[in-house]
């Protein structure tokens, strides 16, 4: 009997590194249920609203959660400032700036505030979820739509900063430095914005700086987001998200870290979670 051909080591390990590379590639993990939030004004409406309607203003969020055919959504309304009753509320499907068709009625007549429930086909969950897709809230002098807003992905965050986490390890006496980086990120499209707060104690000297770094655990990575500098305890921003820092958040391949005269190269450190803004 033929004895089967070994295999030489080299090319196990050249497997093994293909094997562990092609985990390391795997997609960003997707959330079964995914936040959506809009601010409507009239100066977003278009064809633009006649009469008074500066003092409109409105607010929509909602749940959206997966299922087999689609996605069910529960939404909240509240609106003020009309120029008259709101005769009807919807999502409609367009890009910013251009008019679309309705693809799911949320009420009518409507009063503030409101909430409900719907479903959604798996293709209004795709334009969604790459910004094509608004609400708006119609009256009688504005029968195409008095206030708009563009719909947006969003997700809140909290991250524990420790000088076990940072490479290099730290200098100095750091085991009581420690920090809360809290964060609202929202997405539409490929575009992106992070509202933030960053808080500490306990560090060898005063916060020279913090950033948003692109990198693994366990890892250093280069700067993406520079917060602050010097920084304040208790600070707080906001910044632009580029797509690749929005899919860095995406994966938990970001993290925080504040940075001091004694660690220039960071003290302490947090691996921000995977962000759960997008459903497949």
């Amino acid at each position: 009997m033929r004895r089967p051909a070994l295999i030489p080591g080299a090319i196990l390990v050249a497997l093994g590194f293909a094997l562990v590379a092609t985990v390391g590639a795997s997609a960003r993990p997707q959330a079964n249920t995914i936040q959506l939030r809009t601010v409507m004004n009239a100066t977003e409406e278009v064809p633009a609203p006649t009469g008074d309607v500066n003092a409109g203003r409105g607010t929509f969020t909602a749940t959206v959660t997966k299922s087999d055919t689609g996605a069910s959504i529960a939404w909240e309304l509240t609106f003020s400032g009309l120029t008259g009753n709101a005769s009807a509320a919807h999502i409609h499907l367009a890009a910013t700036g251009s008019p679309g068709p309705v693809v799911l009625a949320l009420c009518g007549p409507c009063q503030s505030p409101l909430s409900g429930t719907g479903n959604i086909t798996p293709a209004t969950l795709a334009a969604i979820q790459a910004g094509n897709a608004y609400v708006n809230v119609h009256t009688p002098t504005n029968a195409a739509g008095e206030i708009r807003g563009q719909l947006s992905t969003s997700a809140a965050v909290t991250t524990a900063l420790n000088a076990r986490q940072e490479r290099p390890k730290p200098k100095g006496n750091v085991r009581r430095a420690t920090g809360t980086f809290t964060a609202t990120v929202t997405k539409q499209g490929g575009s992106g914005r992070i509202v933030w707060r960053l808080r500490w104690s306990g560090l060898t000297g005063r916060a020279d700086a913090a950033h948003i770094h692109v990198g693994q655990r366990g890892r250093p990575g280069p700067v993406a987001v520079a917060l602050c500098g010097p920084c304040r305890n208790g600070v707080r921003g906001t910044a632009v998200l580029t797509p690749a820092v929005l899919a860095a958040l995406e994966t938990g391949r970001a993290y925080v870290n504040i940075h001091t005269p004694k660690n220039a190269a960071g003290e302490i450190r947090g691996q921000i979670r995977a962000v759960p803004l997008t459903i497949s």
